[in-house]
């Protein structure tokens, strides 16, 4: 009956997640070991439309990671906020800088089947609470694609994704790849995109980059140009601002409400907030204070921040 109930009242918000017109949702990114319905409680409070975390390929074989995956979408159902699903793989998806391309392709199309698989039965398990499936994160950056040639290699590997996709992606959106740079005319991901054109069409509802830094024009030519080339929308899956960079945290929070009260002008329909949770493990301290609140769950300004904008739909 739960499950049912949260099918109902995520159905009519994935309708509206590809659509342009009015301001957009916004979401919050969350972390599997972190995420507890405490957490989802204050996110859904805060107005908040949904949550992002991600699901790594290789770790999936654990029961223990398993079972956190399982707790943090209890998590969210029981706040009732639906799940950007962001799934990808943390070790390389074959051996990198092989000479033979074809014992090469061999192991990206099994690495493929892989997260083809994971993706399979983490809709057939949790469907009713899947707002979306995205593919991949910054696959640009060599931290996030640690695959070698990426101009050879994420065009096997994505069209083989696609290909055993199909019925997954009958039931639940699918958008990607995360991309670490807005999808530009000429940019990396731009000709990611295009080398995978004949397939994309039938793999991806939506283009997702990251948007951190970029201005308002940026992110409407960044729309602008997926829709005229690949007459997709243009979805935000990362976006924040540290309290650990100059500003602090009275420049984090004036930057975010800034941000949100534009929303209705980017042009952009589904945007997710980089993150809930300060980051203690962070390599800096910029990296560890992106979040709305600090590590131990107090609020920062940048909650009330957010609260305001998202106050005024």
């Amino acid at each position: 009956m739960v499950g049912m109930t949260m099918q109902a009242r995520a159905q009519p918000f994935r309708q509206r997640v590809f659509d342009s017109e009015g301001p957009s949702k916004i979401g919050t990114q969350v972390k599997v070991e972190r995420f507890t319905s405490t957490s989802a409680m204050q996110i859904k409070a805060a107005g908040f439309n949904f949550v992002r975390f991600g699901v790594w390929v290789n770790s999936m074989q654990t029961t223990e990671y398993q079972k956190r995956v399982a707790s943090a979408f209890a998590a969210a159902e029981e706040a009732g906020l639906p799940v950007l699903l962001t799934v990808r793989s943390t070790i390389p998806l074959a051996r990198p800088f092989q000479s033979d391309e074809a014992a090469r392709n061999a192991q990206l199309r099994d690495a493929a089947k892989q997260l083809i698989h994971v993706v399979s039965s983490l809709v057939g398990t949790y469907r009713s609470n899947v707002l979306a499936i995205e593919l991949w994160n910054e696959p640009e950056l060599p931290t996030y694609w640690p695959t070698g040639d990426i101009d050879a290699t994420f065009p096997v590997y994505m069209r083989e994704v696609c290909a055993g996709l199909k019925n997954v992606h009958a039931l639940t959106p699918v958008i990607g790849f995360g991309f670490a740079t807005a999808p530009a005319s000429g940019s990396r991901s731009d000709k990611l995109l295009q080398s995978l054109q004949s397939s994309s069409d039938h793999c991806i509802d939506a283009v997702s980059y990251h948007a951190y830094g970029m201005s308002e024009r940026q992110i409407q030519d960044a729309s602008a140009h997926v829709l005229s080339r690949y007459g997709l929308p243009a979805l935000i899956t990362e976006w924040g601002v540290s309290s650990g960079a100059k500003g602090g945290m009275t420049g984090q929070a004036a930057d975010i409400q800034a941000f949100l009260m534009k929303r209705a002008s980017l042009r952009t329909p589904l945007i997710s907030i980089y993150e809930w949770q300060d980051t203690v493990n962070g390599k800096n301290a910029r990296e560890r204070n992106f979040g709305l609140v600090d590590a131990s769950e107090t609020p920062k300004p940048a909650l009330e921040a957010a609260l305001a904008a998202l106050r005024r739909q």
